[in-house]
């Protein structure tokens, strides 16, 4: 019985981070293709399903419906092709055991992002009546009405890792105050922890008007 254990323990704990793991590479995927694919031309057809109508069907003040709208721009078959790729690639460097693991952890993640992302936008969601949830939510609904930031549909925190600082800025506001050009930068991807904006003051370009003259010389 001892010896059973002993070889059972190990074996179980690498099956536990092997689950672990392919769920957050299968996050961070997600993100990965949503931020580079999604949201920007070089996606090609993926960027124009998601821009023509994800986001045209939820923007703005219309972020849910009482179905989940994806008749059309259904991107969910794109991420099959290295979801496929890299299981193939598994298949060959993992024992059965680990590779079940990584199976059956893929299709959970997989099944979890399509649930959260059809739960967010549904009316009366049945998870609404979780905390955590309505958190998540409301930081999704944060990408939809700005789409520059919160690019994960499970985990968050990836924005933080990947999407660099100047993709974070929404706009750079600048408003004259005592002689001081006032520039904000507001990054919304950070709101989950509640900053605020993060401001710097610059001195404007003085004009040759406002610049001060040096006193003529008079006649000697």
């Amino acid at each position: 019985m001892l010896h059973i254990g002993s070889w059972l323990l190990p074996e179980l704990s690498l099956i536990i981070v092997t689950a672990a793991a392919t769920h957050l590479v299968m996050s961070f995927a997600q993100m990965l293709m949503h931020y580079k694919l999604g949201h920007h031309p070089m996606g090609g057809r993926f960027f124009r399903n998601h821009i023509n109508f994800h986001h045209a069907n939820y923007s703005k003040d219309h972020l849910v419906s009482a179905t989940y709208l994806d008749n059309e721009g259904n991107n969910t078959p794109f991420f099959f092709i290295p979801v496929f790729a890299v299981g193939a690639c598994m298949y060959f460097l993992l024992p059965v055991d680990l590779f079940v693991a990584l199976v059956v952890a893929c299709a959970a993640s997989f099944y979890a992002h399509v649930f959260f992302d059809k739960e967010y936008h549904v009316e009366g969601s049945r998870l609404l009546r979780f905390a955590w949830f309505r958190r998540k939510r409301e930081l999704h609904f944060v990408h939809h009405r700005h789409a520059n930031s919160n690019f994960g549909v499970v985990h968050f925190f990836w924005d933080r890792v990947l999407v660099p600082i100047e993709v974070r800025i929404l706009e750079r506001l600048r408003e004259p105050r005592h002689g001081f050009w006032r520039v904000c930068v507001v990054r919304v991807a950070w709101l989950s922890r509640g900053r605020g904006a993060g401001c710097l003051q610059a001195r404007p370009p003085t004009s040759a008007s406002s610049s001060p003259t040096k006193p003529k010389d008079g006649p000697r």
